[in-house]
């Protein structure tokens, strides 16, 4: 089982009631502000940059109705909600490696305009599917807990129809592959857990070319995450829960790489070839 000290904190938070908990009972994934410098830094401006993120990746994904759309490292369920309650005649996956996520995900997350949705525990670089099965593949903020991002780019080509959109976000090092990009990975997996990937196999756009895959878009919107990380030490702060304070750390050297754009957020966008 992979190491999620921040996952282990928001289950216990729910269980107690504990408010920073509440910020993430639907997503779990940094903010998008399309000016930055008009962010409020609350609950709620927070709450609404989050659907911002996920909206970005959904648009960038072209979701229509009728389509069949794996969500791998689907956390808590809160992209699949997005989809279940914008379309219809959906066929829609969630697979997350822990269990606990996958339980929570299936008692807050119903089906409705006759879509049927359906939560698996399984690992995302060994998908328990037939090829071709989905029009979409998304993973949002996840990547870099699996063991091999190449593995995954794999395996997503494989369960993805021809013509199918995969689209993921994740923190890329400048330098990757470096000593002092390990170094940085070990030091904030401390607060964030397990980020098992490491840039061996190449960039996403050679990855990409080896597993058949075409990278259609790459943007770096690490300016437009950025009001996240004040608002996660906020959060931080207003936790009862005494294991909260390991996230300090952390947090403010993610925050510190990101502004100095040693580390960059993007959202990649890739296409499966029809033939």
């Amino acid at each position: 089982m992979i190491d999620l000290p921040y996952f282990d904190l928001l289950l216990e938070g729910r269980k107690r009631g504990d408010p920073a908990a509440r910020a993430f009972e639907r997503y779990v994934h940094w903010g998008y502000w399309p000016d930055p410098g008009k962010a409020r830094r609350d609950e709620q401006d927070f709450l609404a940059a989050m659907d911002r993120l996920n909206n970005e990746l959904l648009t960038a994904a072209e979701i229509r109705n009728g389509q069949s759309v794996l969500d791998a490292g689907c956390g808590f369920g809160g992209t699949i909600e997005a989809i279940n309650k914008r379309h219809q005649s959906m066929s829609l996956f969630g697979l997350n490696i822990d269990p606990r996520q996958v339980e929570v995900a299936m008692k807050q997350v119903r089906p409705g305009y006759d879509n049927s949705i359906r939560f698996l525990v399984g690992d995302a670089c060994a998908m328990p599917f037939q090829g071709s099965s989905f029009h979409r593949v998304l993973a949002v903020e996840c990547i870099f807990h699996f063991p091999s991002r190449f593995q995954f780019l794999k395996e997503a080509s494989r369960v993805l129809k021809p013509g199918g959109i995969l689209v993921l976000s994740d923190f890329v090092p400048q330098f990757m592959g470096g000593g002092g990009a390990g170094w940085i990975q070990r030091m904030i997996g401390r607060g964030y857990g397990t980020t098992g990937s490491d840039w061996k196999e190449g960039d996403y756009r050679r990855m990409a070319r080896e597993v058949r895959l075409e990278l259609r878009a790459d943007r770096d919107v690490t300016a437009n995450t950025l009001p996240t990380y004040p608002m996660l030490l906020q959060l931080v702060r207003q936790s009862r829960l005494p294991q909260a304070a390991k996230m300090v750390w952390p947090t403010r050297l993610l925050w510190a790489v990101s502004a100095l754009r040693l580390v960059r957020y993007r959202i990649l966008v890739f296409s499966k070839p029809n033939v």
